[in-house]
C-alpha cells in the first residue's frame, strides 16, 4: 500500500535528513510540497517526484501523512493545520515554542486518533540508548549531577529572526538537551532558572545558561553561540561512575558513549554511528505497522516546558520558574 506523503516546508535541513529516506522508500509517494518561497532544489524535487508544489498551505492535495519542517515559531500553526486535515504528523524539532500550544496539539491528535511524532533523533542514537540502559540499570548508581555543553549556532538566515526562529541557540540546539536529559535519567523537571545573553536589536539572542532541578538531581546546560562550532557533549555523574556522550565534530549525527567506573577506568565504550534518516524511517514504519514512535507529541511536552521556562526566567532577571 502506498503512503501519500506531503511536506510543509522543504528547506535545506529537511532535504538532507528526511527527503533521502522518503525517496528511497518504494512505498512512499510524495504528493505535495508547501513552500512559499521555494529554492531551485525544491522546484527540482517537485519535478522529479511529481509532487504538487504550492505557495499556499491550503492548496496541498490530500495525503496520508505529513512532515512539518518550517521555521520553529511556525510549527504550532502548521502542526494544527496538518491535524485538521486528518494526517499522521511528524514535526521537526523543536516541537513548538509554548506549552499551551503543545498541550492543544496533544489533545487534538489524541481526539482524532492520529499518529504523531517529533523528530528528536537522539532518542534513536545507539550511544544515547545504551547510556539510558546503563543509567536505568543502576550502572553509575544514583544520578547526582548532569552537565551539558553546546557551542555554536547558525550565523545567518531565518534562524536569527525572533519571529521565525523563536529565539537563538536555546530553541535551535538547547531543545535537544531539554528533551534528551529527562529521557536519559528518567526524571521530571521541577524548576528552571536561566541567564540569557541578549543579541543585537531585532536579532535572536546569543544563547545562555540554564539550571534545571529534577527533585534532587541538578543539571547545568550551557548553550552559546561562541566557541568550538557545533560542539555537543553530555556528562552524567552518579554515585558510582559517570557516562559521557559526545558528538564527533565530523559527524552531523551520532554520539560517542563512554561509561566509566567510579575510579575512572573505562568499562564500556561505543563509537558514534551516523543515524541520518532513522527518525523518518521510524515514522513510516509506525504508519504501516502501528509500531510506537520514539517521541510523540506528549513525550516532547517536557522539552517545550523547559525551554519556555528558561526564556521566562531570563526575562524576569533569572528568577526560578516552577514546572508542573
Amino acid at each position: 500500500m502506498t503512503t501519500r506523503f506531503a511536506m510543509i516546508g522543504c528547506g535545506g535541513f529537511s532535504r538532507r535528513y528526511h527527503v533521502p529516506t522518503l525517496l528511497a522508500d518504494a512505498g512512499v509517494k510524495l504528493v505535495g510540497i508547501f513552500d512559499p518561497v521555494p529554492a531551485q532544489a525544491v522546484t527540482d524535487l517537485a519535478g522529479k517526484t511529481g509532487a504538487k508544489l504550492v505557495r499556499r498551505i491550503d492548496e496541498l492535495p490530500d495525503a496520508d501523512a505529513v512532515l512539518v519542517t518550517t521555521p520553529h515559531a511556525l510549527h504550532a500553526g502548521h502542526g494544527e493545520y496538518a491535524l485538521s486535515r486528518g494526517w499522521a504528523t511528524l514535526v521537526d524539532k523543536p516541537f513548538v515554542m509554548k506549552t499551551d500550544d503543545a498541550r492543544r496539539l496533544i489533545v487534538t491528535a489524541a481526539s482524532k486518533k492520529l499518529l504523531n511524532a517529533v523528530a528528536f533523533n537522539r532518542r534513536l542514537d545507539a550511544g544515547c540508548r545504551r547510556a539510558r540502559e546503563i543509567i536505568r540499570a543502576g550502572g553509575i548508581g544514583a544520578v547526582q549531577f548532569v552537565q551539558t555543553i553546546q557551542l555554536g549556532y547558525e550565523k545567518a538566515g531565518w534562524f536569527l529572526d525572533p519571529a521565525l526562529g523563536g529565539g537563538g541557540a536555546y530553541t535551535g540546539r538547547g531543545t535537544h538537551m531539554a528533551d534528551i536529559v529527562p529521557w536519559l535519567i528518567g526524571a521530571k523537571p521541577t524548576q528552571v532558572r536561566s541567564r540569557l545573553r541578549a543579541g543585537p536589536a531585532g536579532r535572536a539572542d546569543l544563547g545562555g545558561f540554564i539550571e534545571i532541578s529534577f527533585s534532587g538531581i541538578e543539571c547545568q546546560i550551557s548553550c552559546i553561540e561562541e566557541g568550538w562550532h557545533m560542539w555537543d557533549e553530555v556528562r552524567i555523574f552518579g554515585e558510582d561512575g559517570m557516562i559521557e556522550l559526545r558528538r564527533p565534530l565530523n559527524m552531523p549525527t551520532g554520539w560517542h558513549m563512554v561509561w566509566q567506573s567510579k575510579r575512572g577506568s573505562a568499562r564500556e565504550e561505543l563509537a558514534a554511528a551516523p543515524n541520518e534518516g532513522m527518525i523518518t524511517a521510524e515514522f513510516l514504519a509506525a504508519i504501516r505497522t502501528g509500531s510506537p514512535v520514539s517521541c510523540s507529541f506528549a513525550d516532547a511536552l517536557t522539552s517545550v516546558q523547559i525551554v519556555e521556562a528558561a526564556f521566562e526566567s531570563a526575562a524576569s532577571g533569572s528568577k526560578t520558574i516552577s514546572i508542573s
